[in-house]
């Protein structure tokens, strides 16, 4: 009770705060997402649905900076390529939602199926369509107004302390403990107490912990370093934990693969380190090696032969488990790929998976514990919901983020280039590497911190040409 009235009080005043400064009302949304989804988070206030802390200082936020833009004469800086590529990215999901809405009886026979009822209309209102944007906000904000290095720094702080804060509580739930147990074992706990007691699931942290590690790390070149050895160094640490502790093997290679592209390309000296770091995890965490390694054994694939359901490849003399490899996946990814194939150039709409059957087949098919209520693959996801012709722009603009960012990322000419550039690479990397698993290209809360690495890169990037026209910058000249 103690904590809901502190963080009541403190979003009150935030909210007043907010119609003074829009800029860092905005970044301590960012900052708030690290508890967003905590269970003693309030999700309603008075019974009212959509009505809770979070959304209440989101809603003062963006009054105030659709208000007081036009008293400060701010001008929208967007290039013109990335603001029509971002419209039809919006267009899109739209349309997928109208789509949903004209036709969602497949949802509805599913969860009949399961003897439960269909999300109202109002749900799937709020969620296929007003979260979608509500999540990506935060950072159009932060791009609109981040026009000195203060204002960049405070956002930059935002962003790494709502990671470090993830992650202290994810340590804090899952226990040190933890990464002595089996990998199946860590799998199973991560899976239960990851949700219950942070609220975002076990896959979704440990795709984040795998962007922020390194993002979190670039910010060395900002630093002295006392600052390195006191905040950097222990924060990485922390943040590596935690991912370890998530049984997240997509995180872990997520990890490892930035890591190498990092180092290879900027800080060679590191590599040294990797035999190091390499003993270190198998001597205090082997669970996590475990995880890593689970469906490459031989052991484990002629236990795993008790079901038609794993399918096994030769890999260097070793018997390999598909559907340990893939935690099922490869049941599902060939039937959605036919589906595309049916509509390859607008797909179903949106929830496309369940609305076409598929979900519903894969459960009747191999049982109630092995549902796909979508493909768990967002490059198939998205292709199946808006076909090829709404994936080319959405897929596009992501490879000129990361154009961006590689760019910005190899520009030793100022710091604040490899900075940004590094974090969002990272995070945008991990994302992109998460996706082939998981994750979504519809904006949700995990994909918070990508859009504000995002929102930051594209105010550097405009930056640094103003620069290069001779012009004067706030950001950059100090």
């Amino acid at each position: 009770m103690i904590r809901i009235t502190l963080l009541t009080l403190l979003i009150a005043y935030l909210s007043a705060y907010a119609w003074k400064d829009w800029f860092r009302a905005a970044c301590w949304l960012v900052l708030l997402m690290a508890v967003i989804e905590h269970p003693d988070m309030p999700k309603s206030v008075a019974g009212i649905p959509g009505l809770n802390h979070w959304n209440f200082l989101f809603l003062n936020t963006v009054l105030s900076w659709q208000i007081n833009r036009k008293k400060e004469k701010i001008t929208w800086e967007m290039p013109k390529f990335i603001n029509t590529l971002l419209f039809i990215y919006a267009a899109f999901i739209c349309i997928s939602v109208i789509r949903y809405f004209s036709d969602h009886s497949g949802m509805t026979e599913l969860f009949e199926s399961m003897g439960r009822g269909a999300p109202s209309n109002i749900t799937a209102f709020n969620e296929y369509l007003i979260n979608c944007f509500k999540w990506v906000l935060p950072g159009m904000m932060i791009f609109d107004g981040c026009r000195n290095r203060k204002q960049y720094n405070f956002a930059v702080g935002a962003l790494v302390l709502m990671f470090i804060f993830l992650a202290l509580q994810v340590i804090r739930a899952m226990k040190l403990g933890s990464l002595t147990l089996g990998g199946d074992a860590l799998q199973h706990k991560a899976l239960k107490i990851i949700s219950d007691s942070v609220g975002f699931h076990r896959v979704n942290i440990s795709m984040l912990m795998s962007g922020a590690f390194w993002a979190v790390f670039c910010l060395k070149e900002l630093v002295n370093t006392k600052h390195y050895w006191l905040f950097i160094l222990p924060s990485c640490l922390a943040i590596f934990i935690a991912m370890a502790l998530t049984g997240g093997r997509t995180g872990y290679g997520t990890w490892g693969i930035i890591g190498v592209i990092f180092c290879l390309f900027k800080w060679r000296k590191y590599i040294l380190l990797v035999p190091l770091i390499y003993i270190l995890v198998l001597a205090f965490a082997p669970s996590a090696v475990e995880r890593l390694s689970f469906g490459f054994s031989s052991e484990e694939s002629t236990e795993l032969q008790q079901s038609n359901t794993h399918q096994e490849i030769e890999f260097e003399g070793e018997e390999v488990d598909l559907y340990s490899v893939t935690s099922g996946r490869n049941l599902a990814w060939p039937p959605v790929w036919q589906s595309i194939m049916e509509a390859p150039f607008f797909g179903y709409g949106r929830e496309a998976m369940i609305n076409i059957g598929l979900t519903l087949k894969i459960k009747q098919e191999y049982g109630d514990w092995e549902s796909f209520p979508h493909p768990h693959n967002a490059y198939l996801q998205w292709m199946q919901d808006n076909g090829f012709v709404g994936a080319i722009p959405v897929f596009l603009l992501y490879i000129i983020f990361l154009k961006y960012a590689w760019s910005l990322f190899r520009d030793n000419s100022e710091k604040i280039y490899v900075v940004t550039g590094g974090i969002s690479l990272a995070l945008l990397t991990a994302f992109l590497i998460g996706s082939i698993g998981s994750q979504t290209f519809y904006p949700r809360e995990g994909a918070v911190g990508m859009w504000v690495g995002i929102s930051l890169l594209l105010r550097v990037h405009i930056e640094r040409n103003k620069k290069k026209l001779g012009k004067s910058s706030l950001l950059i000249d100090r």
